[in-house]
């Protein structure tokens, strides 16, 4: 009978062999939407660290995906692993800290694993078997390997438990995973075999952005007791590192104290990063920022990539120790011919028809960023169809149409033309003794012949086709120059707001889907076009006089460097301002949505709300009441 010490030997030499054979997780390749299809299956986007896990002999091994042993870092895993009915397996799995509500919390997983962390509240998800009693079986169809893991962990009640999955439904399940708050979902072709290395028979399909960067450098907190302000991110191109953006959101005050005192023992005193390779910094604040060695990994949320590849409203999430800096690069939404090729021309072919009025070539993509598709615009204009007809119907329009995409070509239209819908109607009036001729529409019907037509953003009249000469809104347009941080942007709005109430005046805020903020004021409709604009060019200039470092109230823009212009000029004959609740045509086709005064504390930027974002809040009544219709005071 063999010794303790000969038993040791051979489960260490056992385990090695394992860890040697299967030392490549499979990985999945991201993609814009679920495939269709009884042939796949979707499993929970777990938030966690991935492990794989080698048993042999009553001993066990944990590895990250980039090799690494963590089998210290999770001794309750561990343990479980070695108390399984099996005499050597190879089992892969993602370790995550649940919350009250059941779902993964990256952030917990760190939490527990840190200084004093409950690292026995730590469980595992088992997604894959690939190998048990002696006997490999990638090769098999996941779904037998799944029934083989089933029946390991059926009875198993330790921390080690079986990850369940879906047949068919991917979109079903996608949206319940958006709605209750997952990152996501991974859909694997339910007949492959297991293949280490990055493939597209496992595909994710994220509810948000969300990716590892690289940390290039730091600033100082400006006020506080935090101890870092930012951190500068990169990702890698072809062996070199690209800038990404900065994240300043979403540390605690411990995270921020441990990160700051790492970082400070690996700071360069030579640049990381040019100036010209960061282009968005100023010239003061890149030379502001601690640079370090590229050495350490992040794991940052946001919503999306811009033009100029770029993050956009990102949140910290935790370090990653998993994996390595040369296997970050930009992570972004891939097309396969699984899932879209043969459905995507099957869409293309088809139309949709929304409020009787069928939408040709629903599939087509109107914005790369976000995958935005003129079938999903359509949707988007029928969901909020009673929010902005109030705003927009009966009101000479401006239409910018993109026909090919917001990332093409596109134009504006005001004149009927050729080719409109038959709920789209024409509006002649004179002034200054010539005639003019505009489209607008009365209803949902006419709201959707213009998506159809390629419309995108709708830029109404500040008066209806009803009363022409007598504005019933006074707009102010906060437009910042590119250095003006938005903090002072919401300021400005807040003078603004302070100002007309003092003369009596109720107003509300919106998001531009830009970068600046309109202030609005709803009359009554008594007063002539010339009087609001007398009226808004007094304010205006108020405010200039008032704060003239801060404020600028002339169109000249080589005067507007550093400061804001307050815009008085939508109110004008003829003059146009994109509607409440309309799309603008830019990358992710962002919303210019008004919001309650409350809200702009925490409003990190004019142009973070998408369609799905706006819809979620109309469907949660989060609308807002309107406010009455208001005369202007006497000028003195």
């Amino acid at each position: 009978m063999p010794g303790l010490n000969e038993t040791k030997q051979v489960s260490a030499s056992g385990l090695h062999a394992l860890m040697k054979r299967y030392s490549e997780v499979q990985l999945a390749t991201l993609v814009a939407t679920p495939p269709e299809g009884a042939q796949w299956l979707h499993e929970i986007k777990f938030d966690g660290y991935r492990l794989l896990a080698y048993v042999f002999g009553g001993a066990s091994r944990l590895l990250t995906r980039n090799g690494k042993d963590w089998t210290n870092k999770f001794p309750s895993l561990s343990s479980a692993l070695e108390k399984l009915p099996v005499k050597n397996a190879v089992l892969d799995m993602e370790a995550v800290m649940l919350d009250e509500g059941g779902k993964s919390s990256f952030q917990s997983l760190q939490a527990a694993l840190g200084e004093g962390g409950n690292r026995a509240s730590i469980v595992a998800y088992v997604f894959d078997l690939l190998y048990i009693d002696d006997a490999d079986i990638t090769k098999k169809p996941l779904l037998d390997r799944k029934e083989r893991l089933q029946t390991l962990l059926k009875s198993n009640k330790l921390p080690v438990r079986y990850s369940g999955h879906v047949l068919g439904q991917g979109a079903e399940m996608f949206a319940k995973a958006c709605e209750t708050g997952l990152e996501g979902i991974i859909s694997k072709e339910a007949n492959a075999p297991y293949v280490g290395g990055r493939q597209r028979s496992w595909l994710k399909i994220k509810c948000s952005r969300r990716q590892e960067f690289i940390i290039v450098g730091f600033s100082d907190a400006r006020k506080g007791e935090r101890a870092l302000g930012a951190l500068y991110l990169a990702y890698q191109k072809n062996g070199t590192l690209q800038y990404a953006g900065k994240v300043g959101t979403g540390f605690s005050m411990r995270s921020a104290r441990e990160l700051a005192g790492r970082l400070a023992k690996i700071g360069v005193q030579t640049p990381v990063l040019s100036r010209s390779e960061t282009a968005g910094l100023a010239a003061g604040e890149w030379r502001a920022v601690h640079w370090v060695k590229p050495i350490l990994l992040c794991e940052v949320a946001f919503t999306e990539w811009t033009a100029d590849g770029h993050i956009r409203h990102p949140s910290f999430q935790g370090m990653r120790e998993d994996k390595d800096p040369s296997q970050v690069n930009q992570e972004q939404p891939m097309q396969t011919s699984i899932t879209t090729k043969a459905a995507a021309g099957k869409k293309d072919a088809e139309s949709l028809v929304l409020g009787g009025i069928s939408i040709t070539h629903p599939g087509r993509v109107i914005s790369e960023t976000g995958h935005i598709t003129k079938g999903e615009l359509a949707e988007y204009y029928a969901g909020v169809a009673s929010l902005i007809l109030p705003q927009i119907k009966r009101r000479p329009l401006s239409l910018l149409r993109c026909p090919s995409g917001i990332d093409k070509q596109c134009f504006f239209q005001r004149n009927p033309g050729r080719g409109l819908g038959a709920h789209i109607r024409t509006f002649e009036f004179k002034n200054r003794g010539q005639t003019y001729e505009y489209l607008y529409i009365e209803d949902e019907k006419g709201l959707l012949e213009i998506i159809q037509m390629g419309g995108i953003e709708l830029h109404p009249w500040g008066a209806p086709v009803d009363a022409i000469d007598y504005p019933d809104r006074m707009i102010f347009d906060l437009d910042p120059a590119p250095e003006v941080p938005f903090e002072a942007l919401k300021m400005a709005a807040q003078d603004l707001k302070q100002r007309l109430a003092r003369r009596g005046l109720a107003s509300r805020v919106k998001c531009t889907g830009g970068k600046g903020l309109h202030v609005t004021v709803p009359l009554a409709g008594k007063d002539k076009w010339a009087a609001v604009k007398s009226f808004a060019r007094s304010l205006a200039n108020e405010m200039v006089a008032a704060a003239p470092d801060a404020y600028i109230a002339t169109m000249s823009k080589a005067k507007r460097t550093g400061k804001i212009f307050i815009d008085y000029f939508r109110n004008d004959y003829t003059a146009t301002a994109i509607a409440d609740y309309g799309v603008r045509a830019r990358p992710g086709a962002p919303v210019a949505l008004p919001i309650e005064w409350k809200e702009l504390k925490n409003l990190q930027s004019a142009d973070q709300f998408t369609i799905k974002d706006v819809l979620k809040r109309a469907n949660s009544k989060r609308v807002g009441s309107p406010l009455p219709p208001q005369t202007l005071p006497a000028e003195n």
